[in-house]
Parts: C-alpha cells; sequence; structure tokens
C-alpha cells in the first residue's frame, strides 16, 4: 500500500514537471525574415537598413552609419531609403527627418525620391525592390536578412543584387561566443553575394584580415572627434583644471566593455589611496544603481549625458577607465584622453592605443591588481592644472574621414 502511494506520487510529480516546462525557445528573434517584392523604380537608389532612429538608439554606431549614408547619397546623387528594421519611429525621432524625407509603409509602391520605411513589424509584409536598388547593412542581422531575401529574390524573380555595402563596426560574433549567433554573424562576412566591406578603423580591417576574411573591396575610416566635443576642447586653450574625479565608461549591460571587472579594479584602489576621501568616481555610458566600493566609497552613475554635460565631466575629470573587449577601439577612450585625462585602457589582439596620445595607457594584462596600482599611481600624481598634451590632429582636426567614397562611387556605377 504504501508503495503504492509513493509510486502514484512520484507519477504525479513527473506530470506536474512536464506540464510546467517551459517550451523550449529556438528562435533567433533578430532574424524575422525580409520579404522582397518585385517593382519598377526609375533611379539608382541607396538602401540603409539601421535597427532605428529614435534618439535613445542614435549615438556611437548607429550615428556614425547615418553620418556616411548621407555622405555617400551626396557624393553619389542617387535616390535613398532608410529602412528600420528593429523599432518604428517615434514622433521625436521623425521629427528632424520630415523636411528631408518622405514616410512610407511596406505596402506602398511609393517613387519618392527620398523615403523612410518602417519595416519592424514585418510579418506578413513584403517591402517593394527593384533592380536599381543597392542595400548598406550596419549590423549583422540586417546583412543576413538581406542576404537571405535576395537569395529567394533571385529565384523567384531573376534580380540579383548590387554589390553590398557592410558598414563594420566592430567584430560581432563576439558578441555571442562560439554560439549560433556568433556562427550567423560569421556566415554574413563569408556570403557568396560581394560586399564593399568599410570598416570603422584601420585596426578593425587588420583583425578581419589576420583572421582569414577577404571582402572583394576594403575601405577604413578612423574615428573623428565629436563636433560639439571639438568645439569645447578648443575653447580650453590646452589647459584644464582637473577634480579628484575618475571617470569610468560604465556599461553593465554591454559584457565588452568590462563594467565588472573595472568595478573588481576599483574595489582594489580605494584601499591604496591615501587622500581617497577626496576622490570621486562617476559612471558615465548607461544608467545603473550606484556601486558600493567599499572604505567609504561608491560609484556614482550619471547615464548616459549630453554632448555638452559629457564635454564638462570630460575636462573636469583627472583619471579615467575605459575598457574594450573588442579589436575596436571604441571612442571613450580617445575622447578621455583629448580631454587630458589620464585614461587607463586594453590592448586587444593587434589593437594598441598607446601612440594616440600621451593620455593613454595602455595595458596588456587588465588584472585587477596591476591595473588598480598603475590608477594609484596615475592619482598619487594628480595636479589641479593640467596640460592636455599634443592633439592627435588626425582625430580632432578630420573634415573628410570618408575620403574614399569617391572609389565607392565608382564601384556603384
Amino acid at each position: 500500500m504504501k508503495k503504492n502511494l509513493i509510486k502514484r506520487a512520484i507519477r504525479k510529480a513527473a506530470n506536474m514537471v512536464v506540464e510546467e516546462t517551459t517550451p523550449l525557445d529556438t528562435n533567433v528573434a533578430e532574424i524575422t525574415p525580409y520579404t522582397f517584392r518585385k517593382t519598377s523604380f526609375p533611379n539608382k537608389r541607396l538602401n540603409l537598413l539601421v535597427p532605428s532612429i529614435n534618439p535613445e538608439h542614435v549615438f556611437g554606431g548607429i550615428s556614425t552609419a547615418l553620418k556616411f549614408f548621407e555622405e555617400l547619397v551626396r557624393k553619389t546623387g542617387y535616390d535613398s531609403r532608410i529602412i528600420l528594421v528593429d523599432a518604428a519611429p517615434s514622433d521625436a525621432a521623425k521629427a528632424p527627418y520630415k523636411d528631408r524625407y518622405v514616410f512610407v509603409e511596406p505596402d506602398q509602391d511609393s517613387q519618392e525620391p527620398r523615403q523612410i520605411l518602417p519595416y519592424s513589424d514585418r510579418f506578413g509584409k513584403s517591402m517593394p525592390v527593384s533592380e536599381q536598388d543597392y542595400f548598406m547593412f550596419t549590423g549583422w542581422w540586417t546583412a543576413f536578412c538581406a542576404q537571405e531575401a535576395y537569395r529567394r529574390f533571385e529565384k523567384e524573380c531573376g534580380i540579383s543584387p548590387k554589390p553590398f555595402i557592410n558598414f563594420i563596426q566592430d567584430y560581432e560574433p563576439g558578441f555571442y561566443p562560439w554560439s549560433t549567433r556568433y556562427l550567423l554573424a560569421d556566415a554574413t562576412y563569408k556570403d557568396e553575394y560581394p560586399q564593399i566591406a568599410v570598416f570603422n578603423t584601420g585596426l578593425l580591417r587588420d583583425y578581419f584580415l589576420q583572421n582569414g576574411y577577404h571582402f572583394p573591396w576594403m575601405f577604413s575610416f578612423e574615428p573623428v572627434l565629436n563636433g560639439t566635443l571639438k568645439k569645447h576642447l578648443d575653447t580650453l586653450d590646452g589647459h584644464a583644471s582637473k577634480k579628484k574625479q575618475i571617470l569610468i565608461y560604465g556599461r553593465p549591460g554591454t559584457e565588452r566593455n568590462a563594467f565588472n571587472l573595472i568595478i573588481a579594479i576599483l574595489k582594489k584602489w580605494v584601499w591604496m589611496q591615501e587622500d581617497i576621501a577626496q576622490w570621486e568616481i562617476l559612471s558615465a555610458g548607461e544608467q545603473h544603481e550606484s556601486v558600493e566600493l567599499g572604505n567609504g566609497k561608491s560609484v556614482r552613475s550619471v547615464g548616459k549625458l549630453t554632448l555638452e554635460q559629457y564635454a564638462q565631466v570630460l575636462e573636469q575629470s583627472y583619471a579615467g577607465i575605459s575598457l574594450m573587449a573588442s579589436p575596436h577601439p571604441s571612442y571613450p577612450p580617445l575622447e578621455m584622453a583629448s580631454f587630458g585625462v589620464k585614461v587607463i585602457t586594453n590592448t586587444f589582439a593587434n589593437k594598441n592605443l598607446k601612440d594616440f596620445n600621451e593620455n593613454i595607457v595602455s595595458m596588456n594584462s587588465i588584472s585587477p591588481d596591476l591595473v588598480a596600482q598603475k590608477l594609484y599611481e596615475l592619482c598619487s600624481a594628480y595636479h589641479p592644472e593640467v596640460s592636455l598634451g599634443k592633439r592627435n590632429q588626425e582625430y580632432c582636426e578630420n573634415p573628410n574621414p570618408f575620403s574614399f567614397i569617391e572609389e565607392i562611387k565608382t564601384i556603384l556605377k
């Protein structure tokens, strides 16, 4: 009797586990397919596949891609279409574009020369594509979906793509260590359709070459200091007053910026610094709760600052930490160094920023003990007035970072 009761209890428990088990999720949300339908369009048209133009998303990579796209449109004289694949445009997003672009729906075969097409809600919807269309990618998933869509489109309608423009701003497989998404991102670089690869920095281009990637055409550009930041920098006349303030690039939601490692470094440093009570630690980049470090100190998050606020913080900060587990240098260490911040950053593969200017401290080993010791040395040499150092002219004074567009124009003809 007792054995039967035990058996029934086990069966009941097993059934409950089966019923409560969450269904296995095999979906890769980023690659919801694009569907093309054949249309006629009178002119050559450049299409930018971009996640979003909403203000909260347009910084860093998306901002750079939009600048390049607008310059490419201007230089070629082609018509243009911006296709929003991840987020519908908000009213705030639409406002700056209303005078220059017409917003259209996927089911419209519009002949407008400058269009913005929201395509994030695309289930059961197709977008019009003609033989006159050229596509530019801004992320691996935009490349993957367009490449897949063209394979179907070519079979069904006989239209093969013009050379794709792949705007590569990082080694994106590295965002997803050894996984499905790693392989999908990697596949976009090896696709059979011809691609014009445009790399954000020669360092990133060289990393791709060193790792066996090849494209029919390859170009690269170097970062340029943001115009608002440069305007503020020019007012400083080569010198700045500094507080006992450390600025970190703090993005806990982005693994490649190694936020937890920065915190581990600071937790060691606070016990080394004799005048620790006089120092403040700010975290900029992403809003997060304060982080206790010990010895009466914490990291205070200032979130995503306006450019004017950011310029002020850069001017006042004495030291900084900005890490990037990627072959791309990222912008914050370059911005910090230009404003005279003694900034610690890391090497990665072929990346080493030590020659940018004398304010960069580029470390091969990023162990918390070693970095905390280096930060202690920097902070122990604090002086309230500092020279900004020799300005990196290519970074601060480059009016034409996309000079190679004329060559791309020739390829597209």
